[in-house]
């Protein structure tokens, strides 16, 4: 159990004696009700420096590497009375361990800005202040239909409504046209794990361009904010996004935020998407998950592909369980058939155990020719995605690679 020492910097021109904030650092919980590390401070003079006083958090039993959420919310002071500024509380992801180590890396995921002017006019003998408070446009916008556009996939409304289906679980991260089954395996545990984070990233990227977990920092680059090629036509005419946008906003953020050379701006993109294990491995450990097992997943694994074998695959079993995710590297002919050819190219994560179709855990033991099921996430889809007639031993010949970890806390 750990007490931690809560406090934040504004970064703001305002002169600090007219500031007043409300502060509380939380995680929600699946249910969807606030945990609190702090409770809210009730409103507070901010100090002379810009930052908060130091709250005492409550005794916390998490690790460190657990992200929360700190909720700032502002008032400005006039005479005796005090205005509420903000349309909303600002919001950023932090670790606890943010709060005991001066390192940077693990602070918040943005700043906690405040521009204001202050506008004085007078009325007879009375004079009247109006304060008007400046915001950051947002990051995201596809050239073929910007912002004002009846198309713009990019408005609040569709962030919005996709974020609510999103965490309802009706869909899941699905890269559709897009090489991005890398970071949609990312986002799917997220999404699975901490709900609150996940549609705190999509807030944080979609309004700066930017966010941050644990140690991971997402900031892609002007073209893929600005993505081209992000429609495509249908025979009839029609018109259909290659990818979701809350999807290309996340997903594409990571692969883009990662490549070293080549820039992720087009669902189209091939090369550039393409995620190799000990990427997907860093970004889970950076998220503060831990890697407790993995088979064939060094840079000569990659390039020689050896398959997993039938004791892989049980030993791969016995780690599907509640609180750890299986991600699975397979080609994707194992799910179409209309992939030419068997290559490593399509990061899977598993939502239960291989099966026979029977419902019966394959074991050493059972025969290569048994029927075989895996309910999976791939695709957009929690389901049994294997082909009809799939055996035992067609998973083998079309699985590379694999890595467990524990949940994203």
């Amino acid at each position: 159990m750990t007490i931690y020492n809560i406090s934040t910097y504004i970064k703001t021109k305002t002169d600090p004696k007219y500031i007043v904030y409300e502060m509380e650092l939380y995680k929600i919980d699946d249910k969807g009700n606030k945990v609190y590390a702090l409770k809210s401070t009730g409103k507070q003079n901010l100090q002379a420096d810009k930052r908060t006083s130091v709250h005492s958090s409550l005794d916390i039993s998490d690790p460190e590497n657990t992200s929360y959420i700190l909720e700032l919310n502002l008032f400005h002071k006039i005479g005796n009375d005090e205005y509420e500024v903000l349309p909303e509380p600002m919001t950023a992801i932090i670790p606890l361990k943010g709060f005991l180590t001066p390192d940077k890396k693990w602070g918040l995921s943005r700043e906690f800005e405040y521009n204001e002017t202050t506008e004085k006019t007078q009325n007879g003998h009375v004079f009247i202040y109006s304060v008007k408070v400046s915001f950051k446009s947002r990051a995201f916008e596809a050239k073929e239909h910007p912002a004002g556009d009846p198309l713009d996939p990019f408005s609040k409304e569709e962030i919005e409504k996709g974020l609510l289906l999103r965490l309802a679980k009706v869909d899941y991260p699905d890269q559709h046209y897009a090489m991005l089954c890398g970071p949609a395996a990312f986002f799917y545990c997220l999404l699975i794990d901490r709900p609150d984070l996940y549609k705190q990233m999509v807030k944080e990227l979609w309004e700066s361009g930017k966010t941050k977990i644990g140690t991971l920092k997402l900031e892609p680059g002007y073209d893929c904010r600005h993505p081209k090629n992000f429609y495509g036509y249908n025979k009839k005419g029609g018109i259909y996004s290659k990818i979701s946008a809350i999807d290309w906003i996340t997903l594409a953020s990571l692969r883009d935020t990662e490549n070293s050379f080549f820039d992720f701006d087009s669902p189209d993109d091939q090369i550039p998407g393409i995620t190799p294990a000990w990427d997907l491995k860093t970004w889970f450990k950076k998220a503060g998950a831990e890697i407790i097992y993995e088979i064939n997943t060094k840079i000569i694994n990659h390039i020689t592909g050896p398959k997993l074998t039938l004791k892989d695959l049980c030993r791969l079993n016995s780690y599907v369980r509640e609180d750890t995710h299986v991600v699975m590297l397979i080609t994707s002919r194992m799910f179409d058939t209309r992939v030419p050819i068997a290559t490593k190219n399509h990061w899977i994560v598993l939502a239960d155990k291989l099966k026979l179709i029977n419902g019966h855990e394959v074991t050493e033991q059972t025969l290569l020719t048994e029927l075989v099921e895996l309910t999976c996430f791939s695709w957009g889809e929690v389901k049994d995605h294997l082909l009809e007639n799939t055996t035992l031993a067609d998973v083998m010949k079309y699985s590379y690679a694999a890595f467990v970890i524990s949940k994203i806390p």
